[in-house]
C-alpha cells in the first residue's frame, strides 16, 4: 500500500467559525468542509484560510483534527480582493452573467497581494513531501507561487466555477498572469463544463 502523504488545503475561507456568543470554533456547513474534513483527519492535514473577520490575527489551531491556519486580511484587502477583483471582476467573467465584468487595476494588485498572502502561510505549514491542494478562484495563482518556491511540491487545484469559454477569457486583461498561475499545479481540476 502506498504511503499517504500529509494533505494541506488551501481555500478562501477555513472550514470552521467563530459562534458569536461563545466564541468556540464550529465545523461550518457546506460541501466542500463535509467532503475534504475525513481526508484531512485521516492524514493529520492542515487547512490554510481566512477566519471570516478583517484585521483578525489568530495563530494556527486544531479543530476536529485539523490544523487550521487562518491568514490575516484587512478591511481594504477584503475590499479590493474579495469583494472587488474576485467577485467584482472573475466571478461575472466565469460565469457570463448578466452584471458586466469589472477591470480595475487596483483591484488586480490586492488579488496578486492575497494570494501571496497564502502561499506564504502555506509554505509555513506543509514540507516538500506534501501535498497543497489550492482551492477555487480566489486563489489562481497560489499553485504557481508554490512551485516557484518549493519546485518538487505536489500541488492540485481545483475550481468549482465553470472555467469560462475563450471568447470570455480574454476579456480578461490578466488572463495570462492567471494561466501562468493555475499552471504551476500538477493537477488542475474542474467542477463541470459551461454549456
Amino acid at each position: 500500500m502506498a504511503e499517504q502523504r500529509r494533505v494541506v488545503v488551501v481555500a478562501n475561507r477555513l472550514p470552521v467559525a467563530q459562534d458569536p456568543d461563545t466564541g468556540e470554533w464550529q465545523t461550518s456547513p457546506g460541501g466542500l468542509v463535509r467532503a475534504l474534513a475525513p481526508i484531512l483527519q485521516e492524514r493529520d492535514g492542515a487547512w490554510v484560510g481566512w477566519a471570516g473577520s478583517p484585521d483578525l490575527e489568530i495563530s494556527p489551531f486544531t479543530h476536529d483534527g485539523i490544523e487550521q491556519v487562518p491568514v490575516t486580511l484587512t478591511q481594504q484587502q477584503v475590499h479590493e480582493f474579495y469583494e472587488g477583483f474576485c467577485n467584482g471582476t472573475l466571478w461575472p467573467l466565469y460565469h457570463d452573467q448578466l452584471v458586466t465584468p469589472q477591470y480595475h487595476r487596483h483591484w488586480w494588485r490586492p488579488y496578486v497581494e492575497v494570494n501571496r498572502i497564502y502561499a506564504d502561510a502555506t509554505l509555513r505549514t506543509l514540507s516538500e513531501d506534501e501535498v497543497a491542494w489550492v482551492q477555487d478562484y480566489q486563489l489562481q495563482l497560489v499553485p504557481a507561487m508554490l512551485r516557484e518556491k518549493v519546485p518538487g511540491l505536489t500541488i492540485g487545484f481545483y475550481l468549482h466555477i465553470p472555467f469560462p469559454p475563450l471568447e470570455l477569457f480574454a476579456r480578461l486583461p490578466w488572463r495570462q498572469q492567471i494561466v501562468e498561475g493555475l499552471l504551476g499545479a500538477d493537477v488542475l481540476a474542474f467542477q463541470t463544463r459551461q454549456s
